[in-house]
């Protein structure tokens, strides 16, 4: 996510007094600084102007004293003045430095290539205005000790670099990798139908992550195995017709029907799109269950069933996951809430909270209180009898893999059915 920092000044200053920022405030007239302060200057190319003012302990004060102002041109204008005491120099830095980190900030990025008129374009690294808080804090600690009354932080280059520039070693190997990947063609079949892949159509999909590996858009590849997919699988409608004529006495008699295992299909789809050659790929239909949702005549809904341990996820008619869950603990009577719920929100990066636990997540999708489907990278197995006594707290734990998948799919809205 990139931020954009506002014009800004931001008076950090010790012993209960303020060091001028520009115009003074009335308040800020009244106040004296002591004769034992040091005051020193920050600036930047961002715009960020710092006043930072220190008074050392004495013998009647022994505690290092601080007061915050924080004054902003722009947007945001509520920020509020703040006192706190520390009994050391480094707790005062750690939470000066903790402000200014918050503050907004653009981020650093690598040079890249990006797909462009079928071919890799090159897009340069862009230095960013986030602070290098460590090399800042050392810089802190090293003008007090010699006095010294200013930094400049572009000067100083005290900002977050880019891991890798246009012309890193790193990035020139990355592109033969990506051109290597054009050469790529998939010729899919099933049964008599033909689905040829090539870089007019996977060139979009590909890019470079954060180390400069190649990396191919998930989501493009389940787009395009999914409209496969309508092609060659059985219609609903039909399925659902042919399950009404079953005699729900044979016991004999299997809720069962032919569908693509998509999850499996990407993976394998992704590695030959890497491969640079030509490749023949079959695609086998897997014997799955039908679950209750598609009965009840849903075409986009997540289905959790408690005593198989699994999770679908549906759009559009068509299964986009299948999954191996963990549900609630039975033994400690922590059981998922059974029922027909809807997505209430979805969001990144949660802390979730309880009676005796405290876990961070990376997605979080409530259904009903503050039951919700999320990953568990703590979690090693999934799915078989671990709910019975080793299950949750009642959410659904989904394996960190198949998360993203989840939580790129799901809708604000959407039915969500825990079923037995």
């Amino acid at each position: 996510m990139f931020q954009h920092f506002k014009f800004l000044t931001v008076c950090f200053i010790a012993s209960f007094c303020l060091f001028s920022c520009g115009q003074e405030t009335k308040e800020t007239e009244k106040k004296k600084l002591p004769s034992n302060s040091l005051n020193i200057e920050i600036s930047g190319s961002n715009q960020l102007d710092v006043a930072f003012s220190v008074a050392m302990p004495t013998k009647k004060a022994k505690n290092y004293e601080f007061l915050m102002q924080i004054n902003q041109v722009g947007d945001r204008k509520n920020w509020k003045d703040s006192t706190w005491k520390n009994s050391s120099l480094d707790s005062g830095i750690t939470n000066f430095l903790g402000i200014i980190h918050d503050l907004p900030f653009e981020t650093s990025r690598n040079a890249t290539y990006v797909y462009k008129d079928k071919e890799f374009s090159l897009e340069e690294e862009f230095q960013g205005t986030e602070l290098d808080t460590a090399l800042l804090r050392i810089r802190i600690k090293k003008l007090i000790q010699q006095k010294g009354t200013s930094i400049d932080l572009t000067k100083a280059d005290l900002y977050v670099k880019p891991k890798f520039t246009k012309d890193s070693e790193e990035l020139k190997t990355a592109k033969k990798a990506l051109d290597e990947c054009l050469k790529s063609i998939v010729k899919i079949n099933f049964e008599s139908k033909n689905f040829n892949l090539d870089k007019r159509t996977f060139g979009p999909w590909l890019s470079l992550d954060s180390d400069l590996k190649v990396k191919v858009d998930y989501i493009s590849t389940q787009t395009y195995l999914q409209k496969i997919a309508v092609e060659i699988e059985k219609p609903l409608s039909e399925v659902l017709e042919e399950f009404s004529k079953l005699d729900p006495a044979d016991t004999t008699s299997q809720e069962q029907f032919f569908r693509m295992n998509i999850p499996n299909e990407i993976d394998e789809l992704i590695k030959l799109i890497t491969k640079g050659k030509e490749s023949k790929k079959e695609i086998i239909l897997v014997k799955r269950g039908l679950p209750k949702g598609i009965k009840e005549g849903l075409t986009d809904f997540v289905e959790v069933s408690i005593s198989q341990q699994k999770l679908w996820l549906f759009r559009g008619g068509s299964l986009i996951l299948e999954s191996d869950v963990v549900t609630g603990n039975e033994k400690l009577k922590r059981n998922t809430p059974i029922g027909d719920y809807k997505i209430l929100y979805k969001t990144r990066d949660k802390v979730l909270k309880g009676p005796g636990y405290e876990s961070f997540v990376s997605y979080w999708m409530p259904f009903y209180k503050g039951y919700g489907l999320h990953d568990a990278t703590w979690r090693r197995r999934f799915g078989a009898s671990i709910y019975e006594n080793g299950g949750s707290h009642g959410c659904v734990n989904i394996p960190p893999k198949m998360a993203p998948i989840v939580y790129q799919n799901v809708v604000v809205g959407m039915p969500v059915l825990i079923r037995l």
